[in-house]
């Protein structure tokens, strides 16, 4: 494995089972070079050599360390850790979804299943849920093409093109398509089909349901 993998796996808490697929997209990003290391050490993954100025989806890959795993859930929650009725949530954020600070992480839920699900900033994004049955929704839903994955009152129609902006990213979907045989919808509804958000009171999404019994 190279260096980016090795790091990412290595932040991954007990509890957390990372996805096959999921690994999968973090050795194509570090095999391709898709990597760049900040001033202090630390490993950010994109989904091109371009980084967040590439074409299709931008999303930044670095998985947090235990610290940023409790920093983050105390601020995303607004309760300490000692405060969850039944222990603090089973997550790991590896990947930013939106320049507003939204993320994506893997969640042990209370089945003990890890899903993928999205943490919306709350000062932009609202969306709350599970991102796709398994792993290979959510790359399929990435290889869609939406600048941002965080803004989901624009799935109901396929990526818009915008002025010096590529829709797709064409190897990315290649090595989605060919790898794991399967097709790229034109919409993220496909996926998603009813995408909560936060404080949706009638929803039936597993991950927005659990965030909105503790508050």
């Amino acid at each position: 494995m190279g260096e980016f993998v090795t790091s990412l796996l290595s932040r991954v808490p007990l509890g957390i089972d990372v996805p096959d697929p999921l690994r999968m997209l973090f050795e194509w990003v570090d095999d391709n070079g898709f990597v760049r290391r900040r001033d202090d050490g630390e490993l950010f993954g994109y989904l091109s050599a371009q980084g967040l100025r590439g074409p299709g989806t931008n999303l930044m890959l670095y998985g947090c360390t235990s610290d940023g795993v409790e920093n983050c859930v105390t601020a995303w929650f607004g309760l300490k850790l000692h405060d969850f009725p039944d222990g603090p949530p089973r997550l790991w954020p590896f990947c930013r979804t939106g320049s507003d600070g939204s993320q994506a992480a893997l969640w042990a839920d209370p089945d003990g299943r890890t899903r993928i699900v999205h943490l919306g900033s709350g000062s932009g994004s609202l969306l709350t849920c599970v991102l796709g049955d398994d792993a290979v929704d959510f790359l399929r839903l990435v290889a869609i093409g939406y600048d941002e994955i965080c803004w989901n009152e624009d799935w109901h129609q396929p990526p818009q093109p915008e002025p010096d902006r590529q829709v797709a990213n064409e190897p990315y979907r290649r090595w989605v398509t060919s790898t794991f045989s399967t097709t790229i919808p034109a919409t993220a509804l496909e996926i998603v089909p009813f995408p909560s958000e936060m404080g949706d009171a009638d929803t039936d999404d597993v991950w927005c349901r659990w965030v909105n019994a503790l508050s």
